[in-house]
């Protein structure tokens, strides 16, 4: 109701107000333009009462007479090549003398006209300037008394309205609160305003009626869909959880049999290539061909390694690293040689970080693969790859929504580009063993995978976060240990 008020009132006071005011400040001003017409009339017809042309002096004496009687503030008397005017005028206003047809109209303070004055057959012109400035002060006097009436009468009005509207909304607001304990949870809670206003009272009982009909059913209701809705959303989530486990522990088992195999094979042929190496002269035009076998073959060896580590197949024993900034510090000196000069680096690395459960060359191959993944997908050479390590606390709820991530203190190793970013189809997919979406030649498809597996076999966690065009970020969550369990070597079981 107070917003109606002042939304109406901020519409017609300004009009009634500026149009008071143009109605005063008209009638003031036409006031003035006829009273100093009319004077000016009598004054021209006093001085052509006489047939004959009046004395220099008694003219003066006249036009004197004219500015010490009233507000006239010039006047003068222009006959031919005579020009006549008052003793009593400052001399500076003789040249300033340019007539106005409207009140104000040459903002000089002073309203200028001119009256013919015949003597005899001879003509002359009556040059009066009248003083505007008590006109103005009047109009900006009624102006003022007419802003404080329309103010007084706003400022009554909204006092009115805010008690009116007090007296009709106070029971709706009891209604309203009454209506807001019992949505939060009071059922017990009656609804009552006591209102002398007849439909306010119907309207309290009738929602009294529904409350004491339906709270108690739609409470029931309630609870129980949210009860099986978090049921299936947890349901869902499990099953999501297994399959992808499943899946990735179906794809390791398999890639380190076959990186076995492969090792198998690749073994034998290393080794007779090296015997026939031996055997060959030094110029032999066999030998390039031998030498370019035993690349390829160490190159199929190193693939091979990155297939059992994303299978997980090795038996390097772990150790309690008590920091791992060194090891990233390490790691980013082969990084810096791998990627391009034109890519820009950004190191925030909080020291001391852990202590972490860890194998040491593990994690630097992880940070080595993370780094180049993120600068292979930036886009034309060029971009920022940023890198961070912190200590951080996982909160339960957010632990809730991750397989094996754990609540507590935890290691956060964080790298992330502005990138081409990825859409959900690659994100889902993008550990999955001999993935890529690079160019044929561009990439095995074991990099992601490979970091999945360490940092599952660390007993970690891997968090992405990605937009199309944007950039990509990952984050991997490594449990801290006890200090005191400093200095020990144990196998970390998953």
């Amino acid at each position: 109701m107070v917003l109606a008020v002042l939304l109406i009132h901020a519409v017609l006071l300004p009009i009634l107000f500026y149009g008071m005011i143009r109605v005063v400040r008209t009638a003031q001003e036409e006031v003035f333009v006829d009273h100093v017409r009319i004077y000016s009339r009598v004054f021209a017809d006093l001085l052509q009462t006489s047939d004959t042309l009046m004395t220099d002096d008694e003219v003066i004496a006249h036009l004197d007479s004219t500015i010490l009687g009233g507000r006239c503030v010039h006047a003068a008397l222009k006959l031919d090549d005579r020009r006549l005017h008052s003793t009593v005028m400052d001399s500076d206003d003789e040249e300033d003398f340019v007539e106005d047809f409207h009140f104000g109209e040459h903002d000089d303070g002073v309203y200028y006209l001119s009256v013919p004055v015949f003597f005899g057959e001879s003509m002359a012109v009556l040059e009066l300037g009248f003083d505007e400035e008590p006109t103005a002060l009047e109009i900006e006097t009624a102006r003022t008394t007419i802003r404080n009436i329309v103010l007084s009468y706003l400022l009554v009005s909204v006092i009115f309205a805010i008690l009116m509207s007090n007296v009709l909304s106070k029971p709706l607001r009891r209604l309203r609160g009454d209506s807001r304990l019992i949505a939060s949870g009071d059922y017990a809670r009656q609804i009552s305003t006591n209102s002398t206003i007849f439909e306010i009272a119907e309207l309290s009982r009738d929602i009294e009626h529904m409350r004491s009909t339906l709270v108690g059913v739609n409470a029931r209701l309630e609870a129980e869909i949210v009860s099986r809705e978090k049921a299936e959303s947890e349901r869902r989530k499990v099953e999501r959880h297994l399959r992808h486990a499943h899946r990735l522990q179906s794809i390791g088992t398999l890639a380190g049999g076959v990186a076995h195999e492969i090792n198998n094979v690749l073994l034998p042929i290393l080794l007779y290539t090296d015997l026939a190496l031996e055997d060959l002269p030094k110029d032999s035009p066999v030998r390039p061909n031998l030498e370019r076998v035993v690349r390829l073959a160490k190159r199929a060896k190193g693939l091979s390694e990155q297939i059992l580590t994303f299978g997980r197949q090795s038996g390097d024993a772990m150790i309690i690293v008590p920091d791992l900034a060194p090891l990233v510090d390490e790691a980013m000196s082969m990084v810096r040689a791998l990627i391009p000069a034109s890519i820009e680096i950004a190191l925030d690395i909080e020291r001391p970080v852990g202590p972490v459960l860890c194998n040491p060359n593990e994690v630097q191959q992880l940070v080595v693969n993370l780094c180049s993944n993120a600068y292979k997908s930036l886009l034309k050479g060029a971009g920022r790859v940023r890198i961070t390590l912190e200590n951080c606390c996982v909160s339960a709820k957010t632990a809730e929504n991750f397989t094996r991530l754990q609540a507590g203190e935890c290691v956060r190793l964080s790298v992330s580009d502005d990138g081409e970013g990825m859409d959900p189809a690659t994100m889902e997919r993008m550990f999955d063993p001999f993935f890529t979406t690079r160019e044929v030649g561009q990439g095995t498809g074991l990099g992601l995978s490979v970091v999945h597996g360490i940092v599952v076999s660390h007993g970690g966690e891997v968090v992405v976060s990605s937009e199309v065009g944007v950039g990509t970020s990952i984050d991997i969550y490594l449990p801290r240990v006890d200090d005191q369990e400093h200095g020990s070597e144990r196998r970390l079981k998953i």
